[in-house]
């Protein structure tokens, strides 16, 4: 089967995807789900043919997987786990000899219909600049705040024009809980649950990092919406599914929304 390789590397995960090449088939299954927009019809979940994630420590194990696999066509990869990760990455990849050279992504100042407006638009994270441009391609021609939850929160502004004006990054969820056990001499290292008032440590922790993490998505989007009526918001990472319960503004979520832009990246090679 010709399939696109699609890989995704984090800060805690790998996280890689088999696609149909563009043009190709569908299996029919979208991983997106919407409280107030239909995504674009034909999307990279529904292009899927496998998807799955490992820990970083995990990467060695990859190759035997693979190896059931012909070669794919391509290979797209946004890696934001530095050089350290990178090695492995490419030891994994000679599962297969005849595969073609991986293409690793570096953020441009215009790519896929997204203008970067950063200051230096190569210093922008390859994740982040994935992520506006599969939001540019699910939302097309609308204002959109872009939250993408995982080690880090980044809360990033792509206006109707497709012109990404700039964002914020703050420490993901689970960070945050772990800053206060590490900092802190009393306060434990304990999984807690998010309750409306917290009458135990471990509840009130987890409930303040949520607070802190939603009500930063709701203020950027109160502060963007008095210019833009018709902003939308967009959510994915991992632990977004601790926080949409939580928001009262209209969303959209999208379980991989960077695989879904390196799938859009991968028609321009």
């Amino acid at each position: 089967m010709t399939y696109e390789l699609l890989i995704d590397c984090g800060n805690t995960f790998l996280k890689w995807g088999r696609y149909h090449p563009h043009g190709g088939g569908s299996n029919g299954n979208a991983a997106s789900t919407t409280t107030t927009d239909t995504p674009a019809a034909t999307t990279a979940s529904e292009q899927c043919i496998e998807f799955n994630r490992v820990l970083l420590d995990e990467i060695r194990s990859l190759p035997g997987l693979w190896r059931r696999y012909e070669a794919p066509v391509k290979v797209i990869i946004s890696s934001v786990a530095g050089t350290r990760v990178r090695n492995p990455i490419l030891r994994a990849l000679e599962a297969w000899p005849d595969a073609p050279a991986p293409v690793f992504v570096v953020s441009q100042a215009e790519q896929c219909g997204v203008r970067n407006r950063y200051l230096n638009p190569g210093q922008l994270g390859s994740d982040r600049w994935a992520s506006l441009i599969g939001a540019r391609a699910l939302i097309p021609d609308k204002p959109v705040l872009i939250a993408v939850c995982g080690t880090a929160t980044t809360i990033d502004f792509l206006s109707a024009a497709g012109e990404f004006e700039g964002g914020s990054i703050l420490p993901g969820l689970g960070l945050m809980q772990r800053v206060l056990h590490e900092q802190t001499a009393a306060l434990p290292d304990a999984q807690g649950e998010y309750v409306e008032n917290p009458r135990q440590t471990v509840d009130a922790i987890t409930t303040g990092c949520t607070h802190a993490q939603v009500g930063a998505i709701e203020r950027l989007f109160a502060v963007h919406s008095r210019l833009h009526p018709d902003l939308r918001c967009l959510i994915s990472g991992g632990a977004a599914s601790n926080l949409i319960p939580r928001l009262t503004i209209p969303f959209v979520y999208h379980e991989n929304l960077v695989l879904e832009g390196l799938y859009r990246m991968a028609s321009e090679h």
